[in-house]
């Protein structure tokens, strides 16, 4: 800092230029390291939602799958392309529990959905007593069920297998999960 003619310190117009200069560099540097690392978040984000959506579906859709109650037949098992019905135990697996039918389906907003319905009577259920939205940007929930019967061991065995899509940009998503359930049929 040299000193004016007047006899006062100051900056000179070219110090302050750079000095100016470099901030500017370094405000620039940290600014795209900031906007890269929120940028890496979002997607990071976006593939990680759907995953967590599939994993807590196929985690419900499996525990209620295991409470089927033993005199059901699971050739009977309610299974199309965009919903699956089926009874279950309402209070764990033993033969005095009421029993409720159990249905996922996709709404009409994209919503993928459990529904308890209770069964009134034989043959008859309720309005959806209880619902549960599990997840959303559902593009397809598929359901593919195959039975096989089983005379000489008395056993029904069903494969079910599902699919979930989900309307992820830039490209979707779909998981799959496939389950045996085994089943000893009653006299």
């Amino acid at each position: 800092m040299p000193k004016s003619p007047t006899g006062k310190h100051g900056f000179t117009l070219l110090e302050l230029m750079l000095a100016l200069s470099i901030g500017a560099i370094v405000a620039t540097a940290v600014y795209g390291t900031f906007h890269t690392a929120i940028k890496a978040k979002t997607r990071a984000e976006a593939v990680m939602t759907p995953l967590r959506t599939a994993r807590y579906f196929f985690s419900a859709i499996k525990a209620d799958l295991q409470h089927i109650p033993v005199n059901t037949n699971i050739a009977a098992l309610e299974c199309s392309a965009d919903h699956c019905t089926f009874p279950i135990y309402a209070q764990g697996v033993h033969a005095d529990a009421p029993v409720i039918k159990v249905c996922y389906r996709v709404s009409p907003q994209k919503e993928l959905i459990r529904e308890e319905h209770f069964q009134t009577a034989p043959g008859k259920t309720t309005a959806a007593a209880r619902q549960e939205i599990i997840g959303s940007q559902i593009r397809r929930l598929g359901i593919d069920k195959q039975v096989k019967m089983n005379q000489d061991t008395e056993t029904a065995t069903a494969l079910i297998t599902i699919t979930v899509s989900f309307a992820c940009k830039p490209d979707p998503v779909q998981y799959h999960y496939a389950m045996l359930v085994e089943q000893t049929l009653q006299p």
